[in-house]
């Protein structure tokens, strides 16, 4: 039986910030215990499987999510078997309006080991930059992506990204790198810089942030895209 996942909506910044890189083994002093996951990103309600060892042969367990312990839905109390094993699954929750990623902590106990494991819930690939608005010819921001490693399968989370100018035109203005993503779902946020580190002649624009050097029309692995409308500034 699954248990039953609490809905929280924590309040957080909606900008993307890169994770941390530990996915689960916190031994305590009284023994090697260890809990897994199958994996260290997943997306909103995706399945987690879960799998610790090192506990009290047949001991009853607590399995907390962040601090809250989780209620399998026929009220039973989960238990280690004769090893010291317990395996066990949920929907990872889901996140709040305006959060693209959150870490999460989960833990099992059995009164004397309480081993621990992270991973992270994503939104899809996405990119986005902050303050979105401001004068063309001088706006600086900090650009972010996230869910890159979620997109590529879960296999790289460290990834090159790079960001392409799509002007009105439909032509390509220019290519420039922003950084290497990290984390468990592949996340990055940069230090400010222009938006437009040319001058950006008005109309529809789209900003490509994706893996590869130069802008393909039809391109593999993780993309997102941010539409902007460049108007005639005036003070």
């Amino acid at each position: 039986m699954m248990p039953r996942v609490p809905m929280r909506h924590p309040r957080l910044l909606r900008t993307a910030f890169a994770c941390g890189l530990v996915l689960a083994v916190a031994p305590t002093a009284a023994g090697a215990a260890t809990l897994r996951t199958d994996a260290r990103c997943y997306a909103q309600g995706a399945p987690l499987r879960m799998s610790a060892t090192g506990l009290t042969p047949n001991a009853a367990l607590t399995v907390a999510l962040d601090g809250q312990a989780l209620r399998y839905r026929n009220g039973s109390t989960p238990s280690a078997d004769a090893a010291g094993s317990f395996a066990s699954s949920f929907a990872v929750p889901a996140l709040a309006p305006g959060v693209v990623q959150l870490r999460h902590l989960l833990a099992v106990s059995d009164g004397i080991h309480r081993p621990r494991a992270r991973f992270t819930v994503t939104r899809a690939a996405g990119a986005d930059f902050e303050p979105s608005s401001g004068d063309p010819r001088t706006l600086r921001a900090r650009f972010s992506v996230w869910g890159f490693a979620l997109a590529s399968g879960g296999r790289v989370t460290r990834m090159r990204v790079w960001l392409h100018w799509i002007a009105p035109n439909g032509g390509v203005r220019a290519n420039a790198p922003l950084g290497t993503t990290r984390g468990d779902c592949g996340a990055l946020t940069t230090a400010p810089r222009r938006v437009f580190p040319f001058a950006a002649q008005t109309g529809r624009w789209v900003l490509v942030l994706d893996t590869h050097r130069s802008y393909r029309v039809h391109a593999s692995g993780p993309r997102a895209k941010i539409v902007l409308h460049v108007r005639p500034f005036s003070l």
